[in-house]
């Protein structure tokens, strides 16, 4: 369990809206990592827009965005591990208790196999 100043360090490492943000690199004018705490429960919820040129590979191109996000959220984690460590002075242990994805579709048309949609994925982690 984190202690009430590991928490306000956390939580200075995972605000992104104001400051100093390290974590630049995590979000983009089409994707983007949020994340909330509760308790001992970190949520982090990846979206990004994609673009899915027709349904016969559907499955396939889905694939490739899934593993994309799996490596950004590890990426992620590693990075909040880090900023920390360097704030709190100890290790910051994430243990992943569950991931799952969808897709939603934006826009389709029917003169056009091309579609856009938001790729989703949500991650929670128990924070020790």
């Amino acid at each position: 369990m984190l202690s009430s100043s590991e928490i306000n360090a956390l939580g200075q490492v995972l605000n992104d809206t104001w400051g100093q943000s390290t974590r630049g690199d995590f979000r983009t004018p089409t994707m983007s990592i949020q994340t909330t705490l509760q308790g001992d429960i970190l949520s982090c919820n990846y979206t990004t827009i994609v673009h899915l040129a027709s349904e016969r590979n559907l499955r396939d191109q889905v694939k490739v965005f899934e593993e994309e996000s799996i490596k950004l959220i590890n990426d992620y984690a590693k990075e909040i591990k880090k900023e920390f460590k360097d704030i709190a002075g100890r290790v910051l242990k994430l243990k992943e208790l569950h991931t799952s994805d969808s897709v939603e579709l934006i826009t389709a048309s029917p003169f056009t196999p091309r579609k856009t949609a938001y790729y989703r994925r949500y991650t929670r982690f128990q924070v020790e």
